[in-house]
């Protein structure tokens, strides 16, 4: 996967410096006005969460703040930059959640996106709500991942510690403490919290109310333009090289990923295909109606990223490498001839929910369904059909998107599932009947951070493009296929 870098003697500043908290490490790099990696200044501090079976799934914030001080002194320690550093863009893993004391001590592990413990305080939100009305006014479903069932939760389960709490943060928010002395959280981190209105940035207050918290014990929304000055902080102090910078309020990594791969304006969507999936639009923050199925995250006063997601799309490749009497090592197939064959309705359909339903209908408790398979039904059909279901999860989600922001102008796709079986964007083409860039650019969630950066450190001058490696046209004679399985699809989806 190209690395999209530019040697050191020809980068161009100002420099400013991408941050990335990601589920499996996290990560640091020098980039230049371009958007472009500085030689080799990058690093990487790998973590895992703590997970056990009652949903735990947690993170020690503290080791987090190491973490980032660890890479900060790797990347700046090779010696003289080529150019000040101007800015320091920020992304996390979305939503997060640390309980703080008066002190600014952590009184408990940062809780993840992935920590379900919340799933009794989910249900009981929802008797007690409007949840078709909280969805179009913050931009988010009740779900374990967001913020108000975990504060629930923690009420109920840990009172004591609920009532020691003077704030509770977001991780970003925590960090931001930690190394400037001062809190600050992004707005569009504050918004994956599902708690604040996505068209006006404020918390909702029929959602601190039934979770029992005071608004002053909640970080207030801050826009990137309002970026802290890093100048008289601990970090400046520690780092004299981001003396001049400023320190941009922490973002999600749903939103770093689509500027990272170049979906950056409104007429661009960009479709992630990793173990999960999803597709993400910039649009303008006043979206007069919320489709159902998708989420709204408030970036700022003029923008909103819009999208869903679905919890298996590379994990339908896994499922079908291990459980398939098929080469374990999908190199070994030529799925580039299987993928752009014509359709068959002789092939399986497939609703792949293997770890539930997140968009369109949110179910979590669908599973996987399959149907026309026979006694003559081979892998390679199987595979197709898997294939086939994971371009439909996406259809659907797709119409919605039309709903909120009409036809793209352009689609970029990236994710390493598409990495290790590229022919499958023959399907997913066909099935949105729109052509496809796929671009691979590493570590493109950290520039993503980097390009939110030079918004502050260098407006105006747009950022290099990532490089396409394939460009895939649909056979539009192959729409209604898709159109009649996505039918059948539903329908078999009801059932799951």
């Amino acid at each position: 996967m190209p690395r999209f870098n530019i040697p050191a003697e020809d980068a161009q500043g100002p420099l400013v410096i991408g941050i990335d908290i990601g589920s499996g490490g996290t990560r640091a790099a020098v980039y230049d006005v371009t958007g472009r990696e500085v030689g080799k200044l990058q690093h990487k501090e790998a973590h895992s969460f703590t997970v056990d079976d009652d949903g735990t799934s947690t993170i020690d914030a503290d080791q987090i703040v190491a973490e980032i001080r660890a890479s900060l002194a790797a990347v700046l320690g090779h010696g003289e930059l080529p150019g000040q550093v101007r800015a320091i863009g920020f992304d996390t893993f979305a939503s997060s959640l640390i309980a703080v004391d008066a002190a600014g001590n952590a009184l408990t592990p940062c809780i993840t996106y992935a920590d379900t413990r919340c799933h009794a305080q989910v249900g009981e939100l929802a008797s007690r709500l409007d949840v078709d009305d909280l969805h179009e006014r913050t931009g988010a479903r009740l779900h374990s991942s967001f913020t108000a069932p975990r504060l629930l939760w923690l009420r109920t389960e840990h009172p004591e510690v609920f009532g020691r709490t003077e704030r509770f943060m977001a991780l970003g928010e925590y960090v931001a403490l930690k190394l400037l002395g001062t809190p600050a959280l992004g707005t569009a981190s504050a918004a994956w919290s599902g708690m604040i209105d996505r068209r006006t940035g404020v918390y909702v207050p029929e959602l601190l109310e039934a979770v029992g918290v005071d608004e002053s014990r909640m970080g207030p929304a801050i826009d990137p333009d309002d970026a802290l000055p890093v100048g008289g902080t601990p970090l400046a102090a520690e780092f004299p090289q981001l003396t001049d910078a400023v320190w941009l309020p922490v973002i999600g990594d749903g939103l770093a990923a689509n500027l990272g791969i170049g979906a950056l304006g409104t007429g661009t969507w960009g479709i992630s295909t990793a173990t999960s999936g999803a597709i993400r639009q910039l649009l303008d923050t006043d979206i007069p109606t919320l489709p159902s199925g998708l989420w709204a995250y408030r970036v700022d006063q003029r923008r909103t990223l819009v999208g869903s997601a679905m919890s298996d799309c590379g994990r339908v490749l896994d499922w079908c490498r291990t459980e398939l009497a098929m080469p374990f090592e999908i190199g070994e197939t030529d799925t580039e001839t299987l993928f752009s064959g014509p359709p068959s309705p002789g092939t399986p359909l497939v609703v792949p929910f293997f770890s539930g339903e997140r968009g369109t209908k949110w179910r979590g408790s669908s599973r996987a369904l399959f149907a026309n398979v026979g006694a003559s039904t081979t892998w390679k059909d199987m595979l197709r059909g898997a294939m086939e279901g994971v371009a439909l999860s996406f259809l659907r989600i797709a119409d919605q998107m039309k709903e909120a922001g009409g036809e793209p102008e352009r689609i970029v796709l990236s994710g390493g599932m598409t990495g290790a079986v590229p022919g499958w964007l023959h399907l997913l083409s066909d099935a949105l009947a729109m052509p496809i860039d796929y671009v691979a650019v590493s570590r493109s969630t950290m520039r993503g951070a980097a390009v939110m950066a030079l918004e502050q450190a260098a407006p105006g001058i747009p950022v290099a493009e990532a490089p396409v490696l394939t460009r895939v046209e649909p056979v539009l004679g192959n729409q209604d296929y898709y159109r009649e399985r996505l039918a059948r699809f539903e329908a078999l989806a009801d059932l799951a």
